[in-house]
């Protein structure tokens, strides 16, 4: 799976609004990474952040990594900082993860032209597994966004999954799914109204997430051999790369993982829609559920459970993280993404599915169909 120079090649004469620029800069990447495959659709929705979140690229120089089992001494000082800030996991979540053998970690550095790429950890469950990544050694302009410029992901030497990445940026997604930044305040923009966003952690380094998806084979990432390389280190503007640092560096490394899901089985009709939900599989991570359709109805597109209700009342929406898709399996409707956040799949009482899959309005709130599984 490779990106190149050419998904920036688009420039626009005109000023563009730095949310504008943003997306500009994601769709080309999930036009690449996220295409057709069979019958199954990867999609993306938007979501209501008005920050850059996830965009798709990678990371590189030769090393050998082992993510496995550690103390839990070490484990704790070895947690990502940003993954920890942008999942918003808990210590009981971090406890929970490395217990069920979710969470595993890396220590391997390596370096080339004045840049060094450390590896950290990995989050596996059947369908995704995100990765963290410190580089350090990297003097950021204020009001730029960092990337590579081009990426190359394999597992066990393959290319058949899909994948979302990006530097993280300090902005997370509220409960009503709205952007904010990880100690819970506004959002901030500058004079010439771009969103103020933090790259640079407290000690000089920055963090570099991924998430690799492939939702129709469980248990796809477990255990495997993955692949990185990262090609030269820049920064990206309204859909164009800007070249800094000329380097390379690769990454081979073992993923850990485990099956820790939880599967509702339900029947319950999804409003007027001829859609029956039969399925829900909830892991910390991620998402799958399953509809039937009664044989009058006419499916145009899968709808998306994008929020929660949890055993508490409180309300989670936009909790869609991506990479997700949607699609046929047999006779049966399947849609599955992953989280923007860490969840307790026991602690969920009803999914939330939106009435209009085209979204609402922008400033107007999102009407759902509230469907109990627990």
């Amino acid at each position: 799976m490779k990106k190149n120079k050419a998904m920036y090649t688009l420039q626009q004469d005109v000023k563009i609004p730095d949310i504008v620029e943003t997306k500009a800069s994601q769709t080309f990447a999930r036009i690449q990474r996220e295409a057709r495959t069979g019958d199954e659709k990867i999609i993306v929705y938007d979501k209501k952040i008005r920050s850059s979140k996830k965009k798709y690229a990678v990371l590189a120089m030769t090393a050998v990594l082992a993510v496995g089992t550690v103390s839990v001494y070490a484990a704790y000082i070895n947690w990502s900082q940003g993954l920890k800030e942008e999942l918003q996991i808990t210590q009981e979540q971090q406890e929970s993860l490395q217990e069920n053998g979710m969470a595993a970690f890396a220590d391997a550095s390596v370096t080339d032209a004045g840049i060094t790429v450390s590896a950290q950890q990995s989050i596996t469950d059947n369908y995704y597994t995100y990765l963290s990544f410190k580089v350090e050694g990297y003097h950021l302009e204020d009001g730029k966004q960092p990337d590579f410029e081009n990426v190359f992901v394999t597992v066990d030497g393959k290319e058949d999954f899909n994948s979302g990445s990006s530097f993280y940026n300090g902005i997370i997604a509220g409960n009503d799914g709205m952007g904010v930044y990880a100690d819970g305040s506004a959002l901030e923009t500058r004079a010439d109204g771009s969103t103020i966003q933090h790259y640079v952690m407290d000690d000089g380094s920055m963090e570099y997430h991924m998430v690799l998806a492939k939702s129709d084979e469980k248990g796809y990432f477990i255990g495997k051999k993955l692949h990185v390389e990262f090609k030269n280190l820049g920064t990206v503007a309204k859909a164009e790369y800007f070249p800094d640092i000329i380097g390379k560096w690769d990454l081979d490394m073992t993923l850990g993982g485990a099956d820790t899901s939880t599967i509702i089985q339900t029947d319950e009709k999804i409003g007027d829609t001829g859609l029956t939900l039969t399925s829900v599989e909830l892991s910390p991570v991620s998402i799958r559920v399953s509809y039937d359709a009664d044989q009058e109805a006419q499916v145009e597109e899968v709808p998306m459970p994008t929020g929660l209700v949890l055993k508490d009342g409180t309300k989670l929406e936009g909790v869609y993280g991506g990479p997700g898709s949607s699609g046929m399996d047999g006779s049966k409707y399947i849609c599955t993404y992953a989280f923007e956040r860490v969840i307790d799949p026991d602690q969920v009482a009803a999914v939330l599915i939106p009435k209009n899959l085209e979204g609402s309005a922008e400033g107007q709130d999102t009407d759902y169909y509230q469907v109990a599984i627990q």
